[in-house]
C-alpha cells in the first residue's frame, strides 16, 4: 500500500472521529379544537363560540428548581420556570437550548445519566474546565437538575386561528364576528360579521362549521357545536 493511499486513509478516519453527528428536531404540527363537539356549552357575548388553530410547536422541559453552576469562575443561576427547547440530539445525549442563547442549555444523557448543563465557551483557544463534547463545554452541576417536559408552541409562517364569537341578540336575531389570524395578528379582511334569523332554524353554520343554538340572550349564548370549521 502506497504512502499517499495510507495518508487518504488516516485523513478519513480522523473526519469521521472528529465531530460528532447532530439530529436536528424539527418542530410538529398541532391542532387545537373548541369546544368538544356534541357538548352542551356556554359562552358571554364577547366570547368564542368556536375556535380552530392552527400551528407548530416544539419538545421543551421547564426547570422545576432554582440551581447555580460557575463556569469560568462566574456563578450562573438558572431559575425555576425557566425552559428550554429541544434543538438536536446525537447518540449520546438530547440537547436543550435557551431560547435567548443557542449556545447554553440543558444536555440529557440518552442512558439515563443525571443531565448535564452545556455551552460553547473559548479563552485564548482553551475550553473551560469540563468535558469537551463536539466543541461544547459539558458541566455536571453539583446538585440534581429536576424538570418536566412541556410542549412550547412556536410563532411560525404557517400559523393560523379561526374565531366565531358570540356578539348578542337583537330580536330573534344573533349576531356573530368570524375573525382569521395568521402569525397572531387579525387581519382585517378576514373579520367579517353575520347575523342570523331563529325563527327559520336553530342550526346556524359558517364555512362547514355547525352549531345548535339551545338559548340566547343578550349577556350569554347556550350551544352544542355539530361541527368544526373546514380547512
Amino acid at each position: 500500500m502506497n504512502t499517499r493511499l495510507l495518508l487518504f486513509i488516516f485523513s478519513m478516519m480522523f473526519i469521521s472521529c472528529a465531530g460528532v453527528k447532530k439530529n436536528i428536531v424539527a418542530p410538529e404540527t398541532y391542532t387545537k379544537l373548541l369546544p368538544e363537539l356534541n357538548k352542551i356549552k356556554t359562552s358571554e357575548i364577547g366570547s368564542f363560540v368556536v375556535y380552530k388553530e392552527n400551528g407548530y410547536q416544539n419538545d421543551a422541559i421547564e426547570i422545576v428548581k432554582t440551581f447555580s453552576i460557575k463556569p469560568d469562575g462566574v456563578l450562573k443561576v438558572i431559575e425555576k420556570g425557566q425552559i428550554f427547547i429541544h434543538k438536536y440530539n446525537t447518540n449520546d445525549y438530547d440537547f436543550y437550548g435557551s431560547a435567548s442563547n443557542s449556545e447554553f442549555g440543558v444536555a440529557i444523557p440518552i442512558n439515563g445519566e443525571n443531565p448535564l448543563i452545556y455551552f460553547k465557551s473559548i479563552i485564548d483557544g482553551i475550553y473551560s474546565t469540563g468535558t469537551n463534547y463536539n466543541e461544547l463545554t459539558l458541566i455536571k452541576p453539583k446538585e440534581q437538575i429536576d424538570y418536566i417536559h412541556i410542549k412550547v408552541r412556536t410563532k411560525h409562517k404557517d400559523y393560523f386561528k379561526k374565531e366565531f364569537i358570540y356578539n348578542g341578540r337583537v330580536g330573534n336575531a344573533l349576531k356573530f364576528i368570524y375573525r382569521e389570524y395568521i402569525n397572531d395578528y387579525a387581519r382585517p379582511a378576514f373579520t367579517q360579521e353575520v347575523q342570523y334569523d331563529l325563527s327559520e332554524n336553530k342550526i346556524i353554520g359558517f364555512r362547514g362549521m355547525r352549531i345548535e343554538i339551545i338559548k340566547a340572550t343578550n349577556t350569554t349564548i347556550e350551544y352544542k357545536v355539530l361541527n368544526y370549521f373546514e380547512k
